[in-house]
């Protein structure tokens, strides 16, 4: 029993398999390159791949008799299949094929009402399903090596249509000649990456349009009434941290973003009285972002109605609970940067004024990000997605005159949000 711990272990080291187990998320989890551009991030409403929330289905072991002995004289997962269908998900993940990747647990069926309502409501666009063939390595004689892997009827069907958007194959058979063969175990780990590459390609180049991923009835929502969550707090430590320096008042910090001075407080209080809070600090920005979003949303006219119901995250029940208080929809999110600065004076410049002296012109270098993503408009009688987006707004910029961090990153939030409702505004179009 203790020789099936060890040999499962160390399948599960050269393959990886720590990363989808939990074991090093933070080593595995794709890293987002921050930008300032001040271009229009992609904001989508017929999906492409990288947009798509994909479940995978356990792959349905049809291997032959002999691979499974095989398997096991080598003392593999007994679920080998599950462990593979793991490290695809984990492969899709770091690729940025989709949006996100996400296991889906027991068999899939989308003629069963009640399993797809089930994935709906789980933001589910689409599920993969497949087949593996082939999975075993083999020395000969002449230290000749294989590894073969094989993946077969892979589908991506949607989950609102039930309509088949991608089917395929992976077919990875390696070859060549070793000094010291014998791991036929490591060769068959071997092929699989490759295997696992060709469905990455294949599935990186589809393009899906709207109407193959959701259902062609869209509901006229110009009238609906319309509930704003509290979005999720997705911000890195430190742009967290730097927003409760501004908040709990560090002028120095607020002043010019540089807290290696020291500032005599009671200086300020004292002579200049300013002992509160400034007033751009009042709220942090994350509770500020639903309020703005509701504002924006009225001003646009694009729902009948638009409610803050301050609160954060979903479940069926509260779907159910807010349709049947009247509530048609509800709009969720996800923060993910939001960080204004304003570096010291960069250049100061003097000119003559009127009375004879002369006054100093100082330049400041700004820059803010707020970036908001994951945004879905969900549907609460059904659980549909019926629109989702994402989008940043960046500056980048010299001014003459100081300005708070803090108005510089309500600018940058609002032309954020200012994007997301003018394409939502767009899809939102229906006849009066």
């Amino acid at each position: 029993m203790r020789s099936h711990s060890r040999a499962l272990g160390r399948w599960i080291i050269r393959t990886g398999l720590p990363c989808f187990l939990g074991l090093s998320l933070a080593a595995c989890a794709p890293v987002r390159p921050v930008s300032y551009s001040l271009e229009d991030s992609e904001i989508f409403i017929a999906p492409r791949p990288h947009s798509l929330i994909v479940a995978v289905a356990v792959l349905e072991d049809r291997r032959s008799t002999e691979e499974k002995d095989w398997g096991s004289r080598f003392k593999l997962p007994p679920d080998l299949a599950g462990a593979v269908t793991a490290r695809i998900i984990q492969h899709l993940r770091v690729s940025s094929v989709f949006s996100r990747v996400q296991t889906v647990s027991g068999p899939v069926d989308l003629t069963d009402p009640v399993r797809v309502h089930e994935l709906i409501t789980q933001s589910t666009d689409a599920v993969l399903v497949g087949e593996l063939i082939h999975y075993y390595g083999k020395t000969h004689p002449d230290r000749r090596v294989e590894g073969h892997v094989r993946f077969g009827g892979l589908k991506l069907y949607s989950v609102h249509t039930g309509e088949l958007l991608w089917k395929g194959d992976a077919d990875k058979l390696l070859q060549r000649q070793e000094r010291n063969p014998g791991r036929d175990d490591f060769y068959a780990v071997e092929a699989l990456r490759g295997a696992i590459n060709q469905v990455a390609i294949q599935l990186s180049g589809q393009a899906f349009s709207r109407q193959q991923v959701y259902p062609i009835e869209l509901p006229a929502i110009r009238r609906w009434q319309v509930g704003v969550l509290l979005p999720e707090d997705l911000r890195p430590p430190e742009e967290k941290d730097t927003e409760v320096r501004r908040l709990k008042g560090n002028l120095n910090y607020s002043l010019y973003s540089d807290t290696s001075q020291s500032v005599d407080k009671s200086f300020f209080c004292g002579v200049l009285g300013i002992c509160s809070t400034p007033k751009w600090a009042a709220a942090p920005v994350i509770d500020a972002v639903a309020e703005q979003w509701v504002q924006k949303l009225k001003t646009a006219d694009i729902f009948g109605n638009v409610l803050n119901l301050a609160t954060r995250g979903i479940t069926s029940e509260e779907l159910r609970q807010w349709s049947e208080e009247g509530i048609d929809a509800v709009l969720i999110s996800r923060l993910a940067h939001s960080s204004g600065s304003v570096a010291p004076p960069f250049e100061t410049r003097s000119f003559p004024i009127w009375s004879g002296g002369m006054g100093f012109e100082r330049r400041f270098k700004a820059t803010a990000l707020t970036r908001i993503e994951d945004v879905q408009l969900i549907e609460t009688r059904t659980g549909n997605v019926l629109w989702k987006g994402e989008a940043e707004y960046g500056i980048d910029r010299t001014i003459q005159r100081w300005e708070s961090p803090m108005i510089i990153l309500k600018e940058s939030l609002s032309g954020t949000l200012d994007r997301l409702v003018k394409r939502l505004s767009q899809f939102a179009q229906a006849p009066d």
